[in-house]
């Protein structure tokens, strides 16, 4: 089968430079119009199916690309971003005064509530191996979010629990998996050639954080 990730438009969160998480912030009007060029880059896949995180900015971005292909978009929890407890809401500067981020302990161990990398891969990746496994021989798209785009990508390749892998996930970027749940193959990574001269270079850590 061929699972088709991608993450959700530019979100309020993401212009207001918040750690979102679970917070459920909409598209910003440019959000909305790379959902609508990615919906357009996506319109003559056969798809069988369109699933997305519940959060909005997901869903909206899911919608967008339905409309193309006259589906219903079904939400799954397993999908939605990774929490990011009492930071969420916060910029990267306030939680950088409340709790200490230096170093390289995982953010999870750090702030109050988070959840571990390890619980969003695990039920990621269960809800992505059972949609492998249903559209085995169709096309399916999985609109989601950076943090958790990431830990899929991990368990697919095989990174090594606790370890998180080093990609940048853009506003609408596309990847691409093809294959059963056993033996799953990366086709396309990160893609974002439908946004032309609107993608932007990505900042530092603190940025990619807010992203979430």
């Amino acid at each position: 089968m061929t699972l088709v990730f991608v993450r959700h438009g530019e979100s309020e969160g993401n212009i207001q430079r918040i750690m979102q998480g679970h917070l459920d912030l909409p598209l910003t009007d440019a959000g909305r119009e790379q959902a609508r060029l990615v919906a357009a880059r996506l319109a003559s896949m056969p798809l069988a199916a369109i699933y997305s995180s519940p959060l909005s900015r997901a869903f909206e971005t899911a919608e967008t690309i339905a409309a193309q292909h006259a589906l219903e978009v079904t939400p799954v929890q397993g999908l939605r971003e990774g929490g990011w407890g009492e930071a969420q809401g916060l910029t990267w500067t306030e939680v950088a005064a409340r709790w200490d981020v230096t170093g390289n302990r995982p953010l999870a161990e750090v702030i109050p509530g988070a959840e571990t990398h390890e619980s969003l891969r695990t039920r990621a990746a269960a809800a992505v191996d059972a949609l492998l496994d249903r559209h085995a021989h169709e096309v399916a798209v999985c609109v989601s979010h950076a943090g958790t785009i990431a830990q899929l990508v991990a368990h697919l390749i095989g990174v090594p629990e606790g370890q998180l892998p080093r990609l940048r996930t853009g506003n609408t970027a596309v990847t691409i998996v093809e294959g059963p749940s056993d033996s799953p193959v990366i086709t396309l990574l990160n893609d974002m050639c439908h946004l032309s001269g609107h993608v932007h270079p990505f900042g530092t850590r603190e940025s990619r954080l807010r992203e979430q």
